[in-house]
């Protein structure tokens, strides 16, 4: 009978161990998952904040990347000229994150949504909504663009431009 008890205490002690191992690993990944939340929080609010600093509002997502501590940010911004070069952008951001947060944003993703008016919008006629951005000089551009669409784009140009067009279009070829 002792044989017995010692093998029954030999598989309790196997079965502890088994139980606490599985409990150590579910708490290791909710503190992981936890982490990652802070982490993601805390990336959005210094790119929210990165913004802020220069007085645009931009509302941001955060995703966990591929790696142990890259994230991918999805930027959402009103289009503005200084964002016509966001790579340049994308490399102080990514410093500053690095050095706020320790960091890594793998991709960063813009979106600059224009809003248009009700049905006007549904049927593909794109008219702007000037709201608070008429001091914006990028969406004002493009709002005169929209309305002279049909409009001749009248500049000078130098005489090797027009020989290029009246060759190109001579060939067949559109300028």
């Amino acid at each position: 009978m002792t044989v017995t008890l010692s093998l029954d205490l030999t598989l309790l002690y196997i079965f502890a161990a088994n139980v606490v191992a599985i409990l150590a690993y579910v708490l290791v990944l909710k503190h992981r998952a936890r982490r990652r939340e802070r982490s993601i929080k805390a990336v959005s609010a210094v790119i929210v904040d990165y913004f802020q600093a220069d007085g645009i509002e931009v509302r941001v997502d955060c995703v966990p990347g591929r790696g142990a501590k890259d994230f991918i940010a999805f930027i959402e911004s009103e289009p503005m000229k200084r964002f016509r070069y966001s790579h340049i952008v994308e490399a102080s951001l990514r410093v500053h994150v690095q050095r706020t947060c320790r960091e890594e944003l793998d991709r960063i993703f813009w979106r600059f949504p224009i809003h248009g008016k009700g049905r006007a919008a549904e049927a593909g006629v794109r008219e702007m909504d000037i709201l608070d951005d008429k001091h914006d000089e990028y969406i004002r551009e493009g709002l005169e663009a929209l309305k002279n669409k049909g409009a001749y784009d009248i500049r000078e140009g130098s005489w090797e431009e027009f020989e290029n067009t009246v060759i190109k279009s001579d060939a067949g070829q559109k300028p």
